[in-house]
């Protein structure tokens, strides 16, 4: 439902129809969440939003493409599934191509989207890079990054900050 609709509400909002659907997509993510967790991204968006004040969903959306692309070769058939939500006729395609994809695709969507990375929100680097270490340990103490299919080490965590800042979604 995602995927047909949320281009369709971020260019028109008045579109009810699409609406309605992203609003039970979101409804569905929560009851999800509320029974599988959250995962990596999660974990990190928090300290961006308690240091930064960047909204929790714009900071997921800073960092998803980055996060996918660490995740991609411990959840291969997953990204893959994710990948034909986007491009169904994508036929002959295999699982590691279909993941690939799936970062693309999500990659494209904040780009069209208008997502932008920290430094473009307005987030000072002397400010962030001082903020990093902790950041990222406090992404750990937060036990979403244990739910994610590659746990990540804290240097590996601060390592996708400091990827995320400036990182440039039209570059696809």
């Amino acid at each position: 439902m995602i995927v047909r609709n949320i281009r369709s509400v971020y260019q028109d909002g008045r579109n009810e129809e699409a609406r309605d659907h992203m609003m039970l997509a979101s409804m569905m993510a929560g009851t999800a969440f509320s029974n599988a967790s959250v995962t990596l991204v999660h974990g990190m968006s928090r300290p961006i939003g308690a240091l930064f004040h960047v909204p929790h969903g714009m900071s997921n959306a800073m960092l998803l493409p980055v996060v996918m692309k660490f995740t991609r070769d411990s959840a291969t058939s997953r990204l893959a599934r994710i990948g034909t939500l986007f491009r169904p006729d994508a036929n002959g395609l295999s699982e590691e191509e279909l993941a690939d994809l799936a970062v693309l695709e999500i990659k494209q969507l904040c780009r069209d989207l208008q997502i932008p990375n920290l430094k473009t929100w307005g987030v000072n680097q002397a400010h962030f890079d001082q903020m990093t270490a902790k950041m990222a340990t406090d992404a750990l103490a937060s036990g979403s990054p244990a739910n994610n299919p590659r746990v990540p080490t804290h240097e590996e965590i601060s390592h996708l900050y400091q990827e995320c800042y400036n990182y440039d979604f039209s570059d696809i």
